[in-house]
């Protein structure tokens, strides 16, 4: 134990009187000792929230997290507890199979506090901007293709000419035409060179070719406050996708907008006298030209429409390699090709020359006879998705008309692949031992 001596002062002496100073006297004081350590907390001891959730964060980390999660709240937002360790655990007591997810959804519903409002995906991502696209005819598509890599050095010479970096990689062609696949983002001028040398190509029919574009998104938007009788002393007159285009043509706020589909008029219900118009409108990625028009108003004879966003639908994609909805040409994964007539291994246009059905079989009742070169097919097409009498992207197919409804084609696709095992276990129980 530690020991110090403290030492006392001596008084002053007064005047000239001598007297002896007592001698100071050592004062010996003891420490206190020091506190004994805590005893650390036992697992009992320590909070039993902790067991459901995360531990807590230092202040700054917390106050730096929710400021990147929540930028959008106030001060008192911010500052209100956000579980409430009490509920908490009467919820698990209650519940005691709940995990730490469930308890927290309960405890948000108990409290009613609501997820934020899902934003509106109203444009769809278009093909990339490296893409050139050109419409023409089937009968110039055919011709063009049969030479398409002597056109992608020809091309490539003429970018060269004027020092431009932009080159050609390939050329695919499509249902509409073709696109030309480049290395960059084309400028206008690098447009206007491929343009003019296709239709000036001894290949094509120029008369036939479309001017080249470099290919756009797609948005999404619906016109609500629109009678769907705007002629009030014609009751029978409705309202047509046509009258819709004029309204929107004589608008200042349509100037620079292309639609990329017709309008399409519905009525709000069955009993209402007012209409829901539904307009596509060609855009960039970013929605540009869908921000600006969203909110703006204008006038239909007496009436004030209004412009909203709308959740995007294009459907279900249809595969042009396999023919099978459900997935992008892109993504096929088959390693060849798919009739869209007769679900033949072979490309469409090679239907005469490949086709089952065009070529002679001596071996069925009645024999199937050859078809004469140089005619078209006579046969009946047959569907590879519902079996019937026509192409793969006919509009009769039901699939077609159920395009918008990707639950309809689950199901579908659920159904033929259990009838598929089905037949299968049923045709190896047939066989013998």
């Amino acid at each position: 134990m530690s020991k110090f001596t403290p030492r006392i002062p001596a008084p002053a002496p007064h005047g000239n009187n001598k007297k002896e100073t007592p001698k100071s006297t050592p004062v010996t004081i003891n420490k206190a000792p020091p506190l004994p350590p805590l005893p650390a907390k036992s697992k009992k001891e320590i909070n039993t929230i902790s067991k459901y959730f995360h531990p807590k964060k230092n202040s700054v980390e917390i106050t730096n997290h929710s400021s990147k999660l929540n930028p959008g709240k106030s001060y008192a937002q911010a500052s209100k507890p956000s579980i409430n360790t009490s509920e908490v655990l009467k919820i698990k007591e209650t519940f005691p199979s709940l995990n730490t997810q469930k308890i927290e959804q309960v405890n948000n519903i108990v409290n009613g506090l609501n997820k934020a409002k899902p934003r509106i995906k109203m444009t769809t991502k278009g093909p990339s901007r490296k893409h050139i696209i050109i419409s023409m005819s089937n009968d110039n598509i055919v011709s063009f293709m049969k030479n398409s890599s002597t056109h992608v050095a020809n091309i490539n010479r003429s970018l060269c000419n004027v020092k431009t970096d932009v080159l050609v990689d390939y050329i695919r062609s499509d249902n509409a035409g073709i696109s030309v696949v480049v290395n960059k983002i084309a400028q206008q001028s690098d447009i206007s060179i491929i343009d003019n040398y296709i239709k000036n190509s001894n290949d094509i029919n120029s008369l036939q070719v479309e001017d080249a574009c470099l290919p756009m998104s797609k948005s999404y938007l619906k016109i609500i406050g629109i009678p769907y009788h705007p002629y009030s002393d014609n009751r029978q007159a409705k309202l047509s996708s046509d009258d819709i285009q004029n309204i929107l043509k004589q608008n200042h706020i349509f100037d620079n907008i292309s639609l990329a589909s017709k309008p399409r008029v519905i009525k709000v219900s069955p009993k209402s006298d007012m209409a829901l118009v539904w307009i596509d409108i060609w855009d960039v990625q970013s929605g540009k030209n869908a921000k600006m028009l969203i909110n703006r108003c204008f006038n239909v004879g007496n009436f004030i429409a209004t412009i909203r966003g709308a959740n995007m639908n294009p459907g279900v994609p249809l595969c042009k390699n396999c023919w099978k909805w459900g997935h992008a040409t892109m993504s096929c994964r088959i390693q060849g090709a798919r009739c869209v007539k007769c679900n033949g291994p072979h490309k469409s246009e090679h239907h005469r020359e490949f086709g089952w059905c065009c070529k002679a079989n001596n071996k069925i009742n009645p024999p199937r006879l050859e078809t004469k070169r140089g005619k078209p097919c006579p046969h009946t097409f047959k569907c590879s998705n519902c079996k019937g009498d026509h192409q793969a992207d006919s509009v009769q197919c039901p699939f077609w008309r159920h395009r918008f409804n990707r639950e309809w084609h689950v199901k579908k696709y659920t159904e033929i692949h259990e009838n598929r095992l089905k037949s299968l276990c049923s045709s190896v129980n047939t066989i013998p031992n």
